[in-house]
């Protein structure tokens, strides 16, 4: 196992999903409820469909009592910002075995409607394929892509309008086994976002990472390395100050970091990623920045039915920002699961991250700007139930603020959110 970073340093998301009823919930819920006895019913004498091809549908409601994620005593959007919505789709996945190569993937829809801000209805689109190759006896790697469009969290965009986001990624990989306990790796990732709205245009980006490493493999499982790591994001759009186009976002990052996968015990697994890190940013030398990066992850199962998980991170990365792109994360997480029974499993999410940015140097050091930095904390509980093997029933709650920045431009907010999820898989 190798681990690696992708160009986007993707955070945990928690759906956001409600409880309390709007006028128009008294009949989706009966209809919901009506339609979940149909599908437990059908699901009892359900034929699996084929090994490879496994369909599935989903419906939810969604509430979020700060959708738009405005401090306090502020408001925007239809209801004050406080909005639920229903989902409703569906999709398959497949797994396709041929000979020794392997292909999988998933393609899914889902409709998501607001009660109140109608102008955020949308599809959400997830297509997603790999072809793990393999070649000889000591070569294998993947070669695959993916299309996301979705609606993004209104954290750090200052609007209540629809602004889907749309990312695709390409990649591919492959190792070689040239001695018993050792292994040699590259990679090549190709990522791009773009946006609706006009005015999250400078946000749009493309980040390509290319990677080498070579690890040593113990008997044990366990592995040490090298990975050599060189990450470019280029921007098509000047981001403006005072209404004029003046920087240039685009930047370089390159790596040299240790990695390392530790089977300490048959129930305790750690990750480390981490090492030197240079960041330059193409258009203001006085921004860049180089120092340590670290992502740590332990996973233990204490018991068969508990499994706990913790990380913590020092990394940098980019922020859809129209002013300040790219900030310096510290964070920490912790989760846990537990079965309490075969069809019962609850879970816990909880995560704190802190955000140092670096203003640039043409506005920062005019208006006297160094650094600044903001603060999040996003807490779930959850409950998952599945009285079939083919059907999944998820109740979720959280609550997510930030202490913002009122120089980086980030808002400070408190959010309380709520979710109702049912899944029928067709296998």
């Amino acid at each position: 196992m190798v681990l690696t970073q992708s160009g986007k340093n993707d955070g945990w998301s928690v759906s956001n999903v409600s409880l309390r009823q709007s006028p128009g919930d008294a009949s989706f819920v009966t209809l919901l409820r009506a339609g979940l006895v149909t599908l437990m019913c059908s699901a009892i004498s359900m034929p699996a469909l084929s090994d490879t091809f496994q369909p599935f549908v989903q419906a939810g409601i969604d509430h979020d009592d700060n959708l738009f994620r405005t401090p306090e005593g502020q408001t925007r959007g239809s209801n004050g910002g406080s909005d639920t919505a229903r989902t409703v789709g569906g999709g398959t996945r497949f797994e396709l075995p041929v000979s020794r190569q392997l292909f999988s993937g998933i393609a899914e829809a889902v409709s998501v409607k607001f009660d109140h801000n109608r102008q955020l209805d949308h599809t959400r689109k997830n297509l997603r394929g790999d072809w793990h190759w393999f070649v000889a006896r000591n070569f294998e790697g993947h070669i695959g892509g993916r299309y996301v469009q979705e609606l993004p969290s209104f954290s750090d965009f200052n609007s209540d309008q629809r602004n889907l986001r749309t990312s695709k990624r390409r990649y591919a990989d492959g190792s070689w086994r040239f001695h018993s306990s050792w292994r040699w790796h590259a990679g090549y990732a190709k990522d791009e976002f773009s946006y609706d709205l006009a005015s999250q245009r400078t946000s749009a980006r493309t980040e390509e990472a290319k990677l080498t490493g070579v690890d040593y493999l113990a008997r044990s499982g366990s592995t040490v390395g090298v990975q050599l790591r060189r990450l470019e994001g280029k921007y098509p759009f000047r981001s403006s100050f005072g209404g004029t186009d003046l920087f240039a976002n685009g930047y370089i990052q390159d790596e040299a970091k240790l990695n390392v996968l530790w089977l300490a015990s048959g129930r305790t697994q750690v990750l480390f990623l981490g090492g030197w890190v240079q960041r330059k940013q193409k258009s203001d030398i006085e921004r860049a920045k180089s120092g340590t990066n670290a992502r740590l992850i332990v996973n233990w199962a204490p018991t068969g039915r508990i499994k706990l998980s913790g990380q913590a991170w020092r990394e940098f990365s980019a922020i859809d920002g129209a002013l300040i792109d790219s900030a310096l994360n510290d964070g920490a997480s912790a989760a846990m699961t537990w079965d309490f029974s075969e069809k019962i499993q609850g879970v816990v999410d909880l995560k704190h991250e802190d955000r140092t940015f670096s203003p640039y140097g043409g506005s920062g050091a005019q208006m006297g700007w160094t650094s600044t930095s903001d603060s999040s904390k996003t807490h779930s509980v959850g409950l998952i139930y599945k009285p079939l093997r083919s059907i999944t029933l998820k109740a979720t709650a959280f609550r997510d603020e930030r202490a913002g920045s009122v120089i980086a431009g980030t808002r400070s907010f408190k959010a309380n959110g709520a979710a109702l999820s049912a899944i029928l898989e067709f296998n």
